[in-house]
């Protein structure tokens, strides 16, 4: 059935493209296609993948008020992951919201290909109103690397490949009370508590900061928060925190009887293109030196939340990066975990081969006690390399 019904929007979609041909304005479409092949050790075994991925963007303008959005992620999966993980179709094909616009199109031992529609929505506006009804991205977080305030749809910072970001089944209806200020309410479609998020948020200007705060109900917990975004000096600076206070037990909820999550920023770009940024998050629930695992990616199938970005009790992070020529750029990101030894390493480079056309080499390193012997090393190295075309 869910076939069907991702085959259905593509048709609807591409008609309206063919009808619609002559008026550019009317619809507009965009993605790119990328092929990636990533290089994992694991205990000293090397594990080879190889993923195409497409995305394509559609959407619809019909008149000034009313306008109609789709956007597929497609992707084929080759190599040792597809082989030999157990159930790693269905980590592939699993997502989070209430509509299940998920497909493994070709499931086999050698190759698996998933497409999935991450937004579908509709969005009006008029005068100072906006309303948004299907899948988006409702993205209330300030922050670079942790989001205490994405309540509706938390990702992971290792999750590079996913520059859209996950997207929730949702109704969002804003209403803007001026040019730096505004009221917001959002609810995401659920069928029970454990994965039902309500809440509004009212965004002010003072003191030439951008402030926000928040409540309503996640996942079972009442939950509140604020953030806010500004300068100290020449520098910005950010933050957010969220308290979460159990109301209805659900399963996401059951190891606390409450929890805060705060997280602040500091960064600055010098004139030389070279950008630095520090950021610091605190989970109060969280261990000091937790055994790794999820530690790091935090990926749980289907119950991903805010609360899971990071699941130690501090983490800092620290990030450069710098222009070395109009076509080729650097940077390193450091994560580290005070109270434990665990330290995450991730160096990047980009080359700009033509318009339109990037090389990006990826590298991705754990550093903690393995969890078999309890010696100290690199738990977990991986590198990729991808290629990246924009249409």
């Amino acid at each position: 059935m869910k076939k069907k019904v991702l085959i259905l929007i593509g048709v609807l979609f591409s008609y309206a493209s063919f009808a619609q041909e002559s008026d550019e304005k009317k619809i507009t479409f965009k993605g790119y296609l990328k092929n990636m092949g990533s290089f994992n050790y694991f205990n000293d075994d090397l594990w080879v993948e190889d993923l195409t991925h497409n995305r394509l963007n559609f959407a619809w303008y019909p008149n000034e008020n009313f306008s109609a959005f789709v956007e597929f992620r497609n992707r084929l999966f080759l190599g040792d992951f597809v082989s030999d993980i157990p159930n790693y179709n269905q980590i592939i094909d699993s997502n989070n919201d209430y509509f299940d616009l998920s497909a493994n199109l070709i499931d086999s031992k050698s190759a698996l290909l998933n497409v999935m529609a991450d937004r579908v929505y509709i969005q009006w506006n008029k005068n100072d109103w906006e309303v948004k009804l299907g899948r988006q991205r409702i993205n209330w977080g300030v922050n670079l690397a942790w989001n205490p305030n994405d309540w509706f749809n938390a990702y992971s910072f290792f999750d590079f490949d996913y520059e859209e970001r996950p997207g929730s089944d949702a109704l969002r209806i804003s209403k803007y009370t001026g040019v730096a200020s505004s009221v917001e309410v959002a609810a995401k479609m659920a069928e029970d508590m454990d994965r039902f998020v309500g809440a509004a948020m009212w965004r002010i200007n003072k003191w030439n900061y951008d402030m926000q705060f928040l409540a309503g109900m996640a996942q079972g917990d009442l939950a509140l928060g604020t953030g806010w975004a500004g300068n100290l000096g020449k520098a910005g600076f950010k933050g957010e925190a969220s308290y979460f206070i159990p109301v209805v037990e659900t399963s996401v909820n059951q190891s606390y009887n409450g929890l805060f999550l705060g997280a602040i920023s500091v960064d600055y770009s010098f004139p030389n293109t070279l950008y630095l940024n520090g950021s610091l998050l605190y989970n109060s629930v969280a261990e000091l030196n937790p055994a790794f695992g999820f530690s790091f990616t935090g990926a749980r199938p289907g119950n991903f939340t805010v609360r899971n970005i990071s699941n130690y009790r501090w983490s800092s992070f620290v990030q450069s990066s710098y222009q070395f020529t109009p076509l080729f750029s650097g940077g390193l990101s450091v994560i580290a975990y005070p109270g434990s030894n665990a330290f995450f390493v991730n160096p990047a480079l980009t080359v700009s081969l033509k318009q339109n056309f990037d090389l990006d080499i990826v590298g991705q390193l754990f550093f903690d006690e393995d969890p078999i012997n309890g010696d100290y090393g690199s738990v977990s190295q991986s590198g990729f390399i991808r290629l990246k075309w924009s249409f």
